[in-house]
């Protein structure tokens, strides 16, 4: 793949991507090389592969899902800063004997004996609004917080989303691998009995011993159950991959590809780029380190909105209605309620429990900025380890290819050996078996 048109950064990013990916392939292409163009067409490939388990996979979803209920939760944090404005309406009835037990009434009483409090009701109807004026910075912390929040499960996400296309395609190249293993298998098997044919036929003729038959044969048959558990292998590999992309049953993966069966050269494979490039390029785009940064920032704004608790909280309520003992006095004027309140509420002493919020706080923040200094050590590590890998497989790579073209000669020529009576039963399984 040229490079020569990407930006190096852009180019760096996708080699750190594609690493692990990169480095499977060739660990699959070199145990399992050989020369077969009778492989079907692919109907799968690696991108189809991974865009079906980012569309399908049910895991991935519920995690892609909480987008939503994140920002549903952001816009309720922010309409605490908004103006709160009820209707109100209400009816009662009541019999109030509290004039009646009032001791400035007695003489009252004597003057009226058959005085008695009756029954009433009473109709309200009033627009209630209420407004924060001043808390403390609390609200608008609140609502930074809950955006952070946002960016955060973001995050998430976008690293959910990065490991399952990395187990997808971990999946689709054990797959590979093991259909590839099955082919070998058989075609070995082919080989087997093809040269228990060329056995049989030679001892019809008198040059081949009765104990070349049964090795013939033997060879055959302990093929058997390699082959039993290579199938078993592959069915296994399908079903994994079944899972990942949301499927019940194995994937349409018609056999293994292409890309093994046409190889790539190994001139065109390129080296990874130094682990200290690498590593700069982590640190901008991986995932759990925005996820650290973040947590750190949301837990700021967490502190804020802890300490604004010790403030004092100012806030503005007022309403505007009619009550009325009539419901059709509700139209007068007369019958107008309303107030205007402005209220302040300072909590001078509350037993230590916002301190010991923020030393909590404190201490979470501590733990953060200690995880991510350790996961940047981790991330160096697994570059330098995944680079050591890649390049291992890649010189691998190289030497593997003349090796399978030389094993494969070395295959035809103790077959046509065996044929001619020049060369021995073993070594023909012998080349059969490095082939």
């Amino acid at each position: 793949m040229s490079t020569a048109a990407q930006p190096p950064r852009a180019w760096v990013a996708s080699t750190l991507f594609g690493l692990t990916a990169a480095t499977l392939w060739l660990t699959a292409a070199t145990t399992l090389l050989a020369d077969d163009a009778s492989a079907e067409p692919k109907a799968l490939d690696l991108d189809a592969v991974i865009a079906r388990a980012l569309s399908h996979n049910p895991g991935f979803l519920a995690e892609d899902a909480r987008r939503a209920e994140v920002q549903g939760a952001v816009d309720e944090i922010a309409a605490d800063a908004w103006p709160q404005v009820d209707l109100v309406a209400s009816w009662n009835r009541s019999r109030n004997p509290s004039l009646l037990n009032s001791p400035d009434f007695e003489d009252f009483l004597d003057q009226f004996p058959d005085f008695s409090p009756g029954e009433q009701e009473l109709w309200g109807l009033a627009v209630e609004v209420s407004q924060p004026i001043y808390s403390g910075g609390k609200v608008r912390a609140a609502v930074d917080l809950a955006e952070l929040v946002v960016e955060i499960t973001e995050t998430q996400i976008a690293s959910a989303r990065l490991d399952l296309a990395v187990a997808a395609a971990e999946a689709y190249f054990e797959l590979l691998k093991a259909r590839r293993a099955l082919r070998s298998l058989e075609s070995q098997e082919a080989a087997r009995r093809g040269a228990l044919k060329v056995v049989q036929d030679r001892f019809e003729l008198g040059e081949a011993t009765h104990l070349e038959v049964l090795r013939a044969e033997a060879a055959v048959a302990e093929l058997a159950p390699t082959v039993a558990d290579a199938e078993g292998e592959v069915s296994i590999r399908e079903q994994g991959l079944a899972s990942l992309l949301g499927l019940d049953a194995a994937p349409p993966l018609v056999d293994v590809t292409q890309a093994l069966d046409e190889p790539t050269p190994a001139a065109e494979i390129p080296s990874a780029p130094p682990a200290e490039q690498l590593l700069d390029t982590a640190q901008e785009l991986r995932t759990e380190l925005k996820d650290l940064d973040l947590q750190i920032e949301a837990l700021d704004r967490q502190r804020i909105v802890n300490r604004a608790e010790s403030r004092p909280q100012v806030d503005l309520t007022g309403s505007y209605g009619r009550q009325a003992r009539l419901l059709e006095d509700l139209e007068k004027d007369l019958f107008a309620d309303w107030r205007v309140t402005v209220g302040m509420k300072w909590n001078l002493f509350d037993g230590g429990r916002v301190k010991g919020q923020l030393a909590q706080i404190d201490s979470r923040l501590d733990q953060l900025k200690w995880r991510r200094d350790e996961a940047r050590r981790r991330i160096l590590f697994e570059i330098r380890r995944h680079r050591a890998q890649y390049e291992t497989a890649r010189k691998r790579w190289a030497a593997a290819r003349p090796a399978a073209a030389a094993a494969a000669e070395a295959a035809r020529v103790a077959d046509e050996s065996y044929r001619l009576g020049v060369a021995l039963q073993a070594d023909l399984l012998d080349a059969q078996d490095r082939a």
